[in-house]
């Protein structure tokens, strides 16, 4: 891949600079600041709400909707607004190959992903921090969940990682999806239809959509490892069934093939488009 190194400096030079980039880390951080303070102010003290971890997980499960989304649709429009508006050329017309130049654009759409989680992470636990304190949940002075003897701690970062995988999936999936469209509202609606497919086909699919990466995002995933932890983590038992155990164990393996067969035809589209 002739030139991937300039690609790469020069992808990671132009997203960096970005006013949109910005803004959606911005809007991921205050999304999820902003969800643990609704916590604050509606949630009784009395409550096993009233504490860092449920609230903590809340507000990053928030943060992640909005980051799922902003990924999808910064990825996906990307390559058909640039080929429009002929920027896409001039990389190619100064040595770089079409597949050192969808790679670098690749990395890119692992970085941008993962930058807004952590914003996304890091918004909700200081938030949270500052708000609640990160003991043992406990209603009306019973213990409901501890966090020595549950792993409390524990399930909730696993929680969070668990829908790292998807999101890097969605990335590369938008990212193919950009290679192939010409029009940017195209590329946004297919990926959309994508993400939201496994919620509407939910109980014809049965056990097999957590095969499909979308159905286990953070945010948006029907079946949302996070959301789960996050209503457990305030006391309901119910909420996290033993047969959800399967369901999570799908969802750390499902999404790479995805996210490498994503990557594939983000090559093999942007080196037989025209531009």
């Amino acid at each position: 891949m002739k030139g991937f190194a300039r690609a790469l400096h020069g992808e990671i030079y132009l997203w960096t600079r970005k006013a949109s980039w910005r803004w959606a880390l911005t809007g991921v951080a205050l999304l999820a600041a902003g969800r643990v303070l609704l916590g604050r102010l509606t949630t009784s003290p009395e409550s096993g709400a009233w504490n860092f971890w449920p609230q903590f997980a809340s507000g990053a499960r928030t943060g992640m909707f909005l980051a799922e989304l902003l990924t999808l649709v910064l990825l996906a429009s990307s390559l058909p607004r640039e080929v429009t508006l002929g920027a896409a050329r001039d990389p190619l017309v100064r040595g770089i190959s079409r597949s050192a130049f969808i790679a670098a654009r690749a990395c890119i759409a692992l970085l941008l992903p993962l930058s807004l989680m952590l914003a996304a992470v890091l918004a909700a636990a200081g938030t949270g921090a500052l708000c609640f304190d990160a003991g043992d949940v406990v209603e009306e002075g019973e213990v409901l969940m501890s966090v020595a003897d549950d792993n409390l701690d524990g399930l909730v970062y696993r929680a969070i990682l668990h829908g790292l995988p998807p999101l890097l999936a969605l990335a590369a999936v938008a990212l193919a999806l950009s290679a192939l469209s010409r029009h940017a509202v195209v590329a946004v609606g297919l990926g959309l239809a994508l993400v939201l497919l496994p919620a509407f086909l939910h109980d014809p699919m049965a056990g097999a959509a957590p095969w499909f990466f979308a159905d286990t995002l953070a945010g948006l995933g029907a079946d949302s490892y996070l959301a789960r932890i996050a209503q457990f983590a305030q006391g309901y038992s119910s909420a996290y069934p033993e047969t959800f155990d399967a369901v999570v164990r799908t969802g750390w393996i499902a999404p790479w093939p995805g996210l490498i067969l994503g990557w594939a035809l983000a090559i093999l589209f942007f080196r037989r488009r025209a531009i």
